[in-house]
């Protein structure tokens, strides 16, 4: 964006630099566009539920905002409480009309620990809680019996009276001013508010939208959550940015059944889509070839693959089951960010294929990038993707993280990057912000550098990604601190000693997955594993929604650590991947899938038969399982989770509560409350 002239957008809109914000371009939109349909939601993956037009976006939010203003809410900040839809886009906006400093996150879990709000809470200051009546009446008597969260008031904003279109007092939010907070830890422990102004907002939108080539006339169907910040960036203010079109579908409802996606990207001819890269195999996975056969993805001019690290064999993965229904390999393109640069740094380029580049194994364990020969048959190598190309005034430097030199051309170092979509820095926190978003390059006094923590190179302007220097682990997308899961194992079993085992991510079967390395007591003998094992799967299950894919029970002293007694997760994956380890106890957990609907109507199983089947085929390998046990103690995660949900609705015609699986309830006791909903049918 040159502040020099008018940021340039398609259709009839003329911003004004260092004033517009995303509020001025929806006051536009509305004023110039008002019938058109802006969003359209589809809460159960196929049927509209809803949807609103410019006009009714603005009126909303701004009915919103005089309400937040007569609050006293004008500079405070709130929680967001909202489940998928729309009531969560007019609440958003009208903080952002009122100059309410909105904190988006994921709905707590009745009867749940409220850890993670209570932290975010008191992070951020939060003065009340923005949410629907139904989420309200769900949670509000969980909070009033918390001693830290009793005093913050409710506002259920599909209460209000958006009749008309009240005047929102006060200026317009100011280009440098902070618009929200967006929190970047999945886990329970440690969650950073990073600070995303106005100005941020607009380079990332505008940057978002050259690499995409997005306009008015597009539609885009996303259904990665709002308030992680592809959803909220891309799938909803990008739209108003935009002028274009977003149909939305519910994360569950995908996880459930992802063919919906793809039908909905037929249905309403969409050009634009995306996702992570788990989601892409769990299309390959889900989708069987009778759904496949009526999809038409010819549409589609951009399916980008981010928040995840891209995987050339899951791209070519899903190319190859897809392109039958038209998807073109030009369409799947690379991209890469974080919350810490509000979204996007940067992205592959639309009018060709993504790039992959093979390199030499043996160079590039030593930092070293040595592309390989075509006719390269040594097995010493391995594709990288390439995730694309600066725009607007982003700049990426390749850095040695040690002493913080700026490294030639052909060597791995630490990713920083420097411009005006790296936000304002952590909420709160001076002494992290200094540290992570004020770095100089040696021999320089230049601090407006973002550390990234992820390692890479750039190859002909083109930067890929090698790995993580930082310890976060990502998940199906959701990201994960390694010291709050460690803490969980440790507590998990007597046995498992205290501050001595390391958990990270390992690449299996193509996709990522969590690892576990912990040291036992010298007393503990192999044949008394068992139970560890367990122990440490259902503990995963119960507070994260995660399955690992490896545990690996290690005797005293093996995990490794720093003279002062920090542990070295990379040093412990290594040692793990190269069999360094003296092994007490190893297992692998492999995915193992079941088809849906196999039951044809009157002839469905009893209800326990199928449980007691479905958990020894997805989570035991095929071995029968104990009745007496939890579905957690043998590792059911969230996507297991909304995929039993679905299986049950379609064979028994009812739904689990989204809670339940993951109590302390035993699969007997499972049963009887899943009999006791099958009669209250």
């Amino acid at each position: 964006m040159d502040l020099t002239n008018p940021v340039p957008l398609p259709g009839d809109l003329q911003l004004i630099p260092d004033q517009a914000t995303i509020v001025t371009v929806l006051r536009q939109r509305a004023a110039l566009h008002p019938e058109k349909r802006a969003f359209t939601f589809l809460a159960n993956g196929e049927d509209e539920s809803g949807s609103l037009t410019y006009d009714e976006v603005d009126a909303g939010a701004r009915n919103i905002a005089a309400r937040l203003i007569a609050l006293g809410m004008k500079g405070k900040t709130v929680l967001m409480f909202y489940p998928p839809g729309l009531d969560f886009i007019l609440a958003f906006f009208g903080c952002l009309y009122a100059g309410t400093i909105p904190a988006a996150a994921y709905p707590p879990r009745k009867n749940r620990s409220l850890q993670r709000i209570r932290t975010i809470a008191a992070d951020c200051n939060a003065h009340s809680i923005l949410t629907t009546d139904a989420i309200a009446r769900s949670l509000e008597r969980n909070f009033a019996e918390d001693a830290q969260l009793a005093g913050l008031p409710w506002h259920t904003t599909d209460s209000w009276s958006l009749a008309g279109r009240d005047a929102v007092a006060g200026a317009e939010p100011g280009f440098e001013s902070l618009a929200f907070l967006q929190y970047t830890s999945g886990s329970t422990g440690d969650p950073k508010g990073v600070m995303v102004s106005h100005r941020n907002i607009m380079y990332n939108l505008r940057s978002l939208q050259l690499i995409f080539a997005i306009t008015p006339e597009d539609t885009a169907v996303h259904w990665v959550p709002q308030f992680h910040d592809l959803g909220l960036i891309f799938g909803i203010m990008e739209t108003v940015f935009s002028g274009s079109r977003a149909v939305l579908i519910p994360p569950f409802i995908f996880i459930a059944n992802p063919a919906l996606l793809l039908q909905a990207i037929t249905r309403y001819h969409a050009t634009v889509s995306g996702q992570p890269d788990f989601a892409f195999n769990h299309c390959v996975d889900k989708i069987a070839e009778p759904l496949r056969a009526g999809l038409d993805l010819s549409s589609l001019r951009v399916m980008y693959s981010g928040a995840e690290p891209v995987r050339r064999s899951t791209m070519e993965r899903f190319l190859s089951a897809f392109s039958p229904a038209g998807l073109k390999a030009e369409a799947l393109i690379p991209a890469y960010g974080m919350a810490e640069s509000t979204l996007i740094l940067v992205g592959g380029a639309i009018t060709e294929p993504a790039c992959y580049l093979r390199v030499k194994t043996s160079a590039l364990e030593q930092n070293i990038v040595v592309p390989a020969e075509d006719d390269d048959q040594s097995g010493d190598t391995q594709w990288i993707a390439g995730n694309g190309k600066t725009k607007m005034d982003t700049s990426i430097l390749i850095v040695n993280p040690d002493t913080c030199e700026i490294l030639p051309p052909y060597k791995v170092g630490e990713i920083w990057a420097s411009g005006s979509t790296v936000t304002m820095g952590y909420y709160g926190n001076p002494e992290q912000t200094a540290e992570v978003f004020r770095a100089s390059p040696a021999g320089t006094a230049n601090p407006v550098w973002l550390r990234t923590g992820d390692l890479g190179f750039v190859y002909n302007g083109e930067l890929f990604i090698t790995g993580r220097l930082k310890d976060l682990v990502i998940i199906h997308g959701r990201n994960f601190y390694p010291q709050d899961i460690e803490e969980v194992v440790e507590e998990s079993h007597p046995s498992i000693r205290k501050s001595c085992s390391a958990v990270f991510s390992v690449e299996h079967n193509g996709k990522e997955r969590l690892a576990v390395v912990a040291e036992l007591r010298r007393s503990i003998l192999p044949h008394d594993t068992a139970k560890i094992l367990e122990a440490i799967v259902g503990s995963l299950s119960q507070e994260f929604e995660i399955q690992p894919v490896r545990i690996t029970l290690v005797k005293t002293g093996s995990v490794i650590k720093t003279s002062s007694g920090k542990i070295m997760r990379r040093a412990n994956r290594e040692s793990l991947l190269h069999g360094n380890f003296t092994v007490i106890a190893d297992r692998i957990y492999e995915e193992h899938g079941i088809a849906a609907g196999n039951y044809k109507e009157g002839e469905a199983p009893d209800l326990e038969q199928f449980i007691l089947g479905w958990a020894a085929t997805r989570l035991n390998e095929g071995v029968a399982v104990d009745p007496a046990c939890s579905l957690t103690v043998y590792g059911l995660d969230s996507i297991m989770a909304v995929e039993l949900t679905a299986e049950t609705k379609n064979i028994f015609g009812f739904e689990w509560p989204p809670y339940l699986f993951f109590e302390e309830i035993s699969i007997a006791q499972l049963v009887r409350e899943g009999l006791k909903l099958m009669e209250d049918r």
